[in-house]
């Protein structure tokens, strides 16, 4: 996923374009007092905008598909009148995506990294490099619970561990004290992995515990 902040950015420096490019023209909420804005800074403002609105939202948000309209319309894509309307959109855009409602793209997103991700470690097992897999494994294991904790609603410090996410879930009833059980002895895996502990856990431990929390992230982040 892009950044968040860079593209919180991005969408800054094009509002206050924006915003100048409106006034320059006199616009004043209903009507340009002026001029209508210049056709070239119009489209380049919307080609812009339509780039950031893609990555930030996706390409089926409903901000994105407007002004694709707006664009593609043969009756307006050239006309600079439009300019407040794509505007508009961008500012509605820029607060459905810091305001956190993007919630399908996000999920997208953090479940087809977290794809990717878990293949890395299964290629990392496959090839025999077990314990770099058990490093991974663990870290994917540590992003889900801090993802199921922010879908819960669950408060958690930036700087955290697994065991103390497991605990909180388990106190949320977001899963069984079985479940808890199998978490904390694949955080004891990661751990023993960072921390040189070779001797502690086996190949087929990871093997079982990279199967293991593929089928967990389905179950929980899938729901």
């Amino acid at each position: 996923m892009e950044n968040a902040d860079k593209v919180s950015r991005k969408f800054d420096e094009l509002i206050a374009e924006g915003k100048s490019i409106l006034a320059a023209s006199g616009w004043d909420g209903h009507e340009y007092h002026h001029r209508h804005p210049n056709e070239v800074d119009y489209k380049r403002f919307r080609t812009e905008s339509l780039n950031i609105i893609r990555r930030a939202c996706g390409i089926n948000s409903d901000h994105y598909q407007e002004l694709l309209r707006i664009a593609t319309d043969s009756r307006n894509s050239y006309n600079s009148y439009y300019m407040k309307d794509c505007f508009g959109i961008l500012e509605a855009a820029k607060r459905d995506f810091e305001g956190g409602y993007l919630f399908e793209i996000r999920a997208l997103i953090s479940s087809e990294l977290l794809g990717d991700f878990l293949e890395q470690a299964e290629f990392l097992f496959e090839n025999g490099y077990f314990v770099p897999a058990a490093s991974l494994t663990g870290a994917i294991l540590e992003d889900t619970l801090r993802k199921l904790c922010e879908r819960s609603g669950i408060v958690v410090a930036e700087k955290t561990n697994i065991e103390k996410l497991n605990v909180e879930l388990t106190k949320a009833g977001i899963y069984d004290k079985l479940i808890q059980k199998r978490v904390t002895a694949f955080a004891d895996i990661r751990n023993n992995a960072d921390h040189g502990h070779f001797n502690k856990f086996n190949k087929e431990d990871v093997n079982d515990m990279v199967r293991w929390i593929r089928r967990f992230a389905s179950d929980y982040l899938g729901k």
